[in-house]
């Protein structure tokens, strides 16, 4: 099919999306050395799931349940979640007989698919092969899942920044500030397969609550990110204070390729995340051998333990917030004087690790601006407390109350 009239902005290469993206270094694989076999990992088999079975403990499992749901907002976000998921599986749409008549360049699909991500209200969007190792063998209810296709179109949700700077990390209102982003980001997916069902094209969304794949794995192969020492995807932009989820199909479309922006070595010397992990699940030293690649390994068990036992809120991001690659309120237009060099981002960083250890890792609007109640529901009712958890973030930075 020739070129189509008046649609320029997917043929030409012109940046798509407010970030630039386009600068960033491409390579041909991930920065974190793979020496093994990656193999498949059952949902059941997560932090979550083995909180959810009991093989933490009885206490644990007991407090896995109401974990999220023992707050107002938490469990409304909850609700909500669970009646858009019910329809999207009573009500889905099938893929159509025919193929729409469009352009069946890759490319130009690609442009056109990141151009509805953002139009849809993504704040990053990539593109990436699908390993089979980034999806699920099993779902949390022991169903066998498979995932016959070929790409992922990855969709990135900041986090509310307001909100995400006046909380301290693991207050009431961290599972919210995530669901706020998951919430957007199941519309965006399942819009976004929707349609390219209709154009005829296989597509399945992956999102929260019926994730069939692994994330971290596949932020990372669409480009959008390098591993770091917090165990999870960190992208050069937002940080990792962001949510994800994707869209599956066999379209065939453009991937984007690994990116490098050094954060190898900048996580070997920074050691911020560890510091301030309350729980110290965040190693501080080197790099271990896991699931055949090497990574700064979380302690998932001791992280999550804090996050269910957490006694003022609801699981835990505090890494996230702290991390200096989060430059709360970070625009784009920051980035204009960017020349593409890792050496201008990590300059970028390092101011904001000066802001950081300036204000002792605590936000000005941490005394200010909680809007939210520190509702709990207890027995059944709700109680209005102000208990904090007996300990310290660490004895480097403690907390100024």
């Amino acid at each position: 099919m020739e070129r189509l009239k008046y649609r320029d902005i997917l043929y030409d290469d012109r940046q798509i999306g407010l970030w630039p993206t386009d600068k960033l270094k491409r390579v041909p694989k991930p920065t974190n050395d793979i020496v093994g076999t990656i193999e498949r990992r059952d949902e059941r088999e997560s932090p979550f799931g083995k909180s959810l079975f009991g093989e933490y403990g009885e206490e644990i499992q007991r407090e896995f349940m109401r974990m999220t749901r023992r707050y107002p907002l938490g469990a409304s976000f909850w609700d909500m979640t669970d009646i858009v998921n019910n329809a999207i599986l009573r009500k889905r749409n099938p893929v159509a007989p025919e193929r729409a008549p469009i352009p069946e360049d890759p490319r130009v699909l690609s442009r056109h698919i990141k151009m509805l991500g953002h139009f849809l209200g993504a704040d990053l969007v990539g593109i990436g092969p699908l390993s089979q190792s980034a999806v699920y063998s099993h779902n949390m209810k022991g169903r066998e899942l498979e995932a016959p296709f070929k790409y992922a179109i990855v969709l990135l949700a900041r986090k509310y920044e307001p909100t995400w700077n006046a909380a301290n990390g693991w207050e009431e209102i961290v599972d919210p500030a995530s669901f706020q982003a998951y919430q957007r980001l199941l519309m965006q997916t399942e819009t976004m397969a929707n349609y390219m069902r209709r154009l005829g094209f296989e597509a399945e969304a992956s999102n929260m609550n019926r994730y069939l794949t692994l994330m971290p794995q596949v932020v990372l192969d669409a480009g959008l990110g390098e591993v770091s020492r917090m165990g999870i995807i960190l992208n050069p932009f937002l940080g990792a204070n962001f949510k994800a989820a994707c869209v599956l199909t066999n379209m065939e479309l453009e991937v984007d390729g690994y990116i490098d922006f050094g954060l190898q070595d900048y996580c070997s010397k920074c050691t911020v995340c560890a510091q301030q992990c309350p729980s110290g699940a965040i190693p501080r030293g080197p790099k271990t051998l896991y699931n055949g690649y090497y990574t700064w390994k979380l302690d998932s068990k001791t992280c999550s333990d804090f996050d269910v036992l957490n006694k003022e809120g609801c699981v835990c991001g505090r890494c996230t917030k702290v991390c200096p690659w989060h430059v709360p309120f970070a625009e784009p237009r920051d980035f204009d004087a960017w020349d593409g060099s890792n050496e201008w981002l990590h300059k970028y960083v390092d101011a904001q690790k000066a802001r950081l250890v300036a204000e002792n890792y605590v936000h000005p609007t941490e005394a200010t601006d909680k809007w939210w109640f520190q509702l709990d529901e207890q027995d059944g009712k709700l109680v209005f407390y102000d208990e904090r958890n007996e300990q310290k973030v660490c004895k480097e930075y403690p907390l100024q109350r």
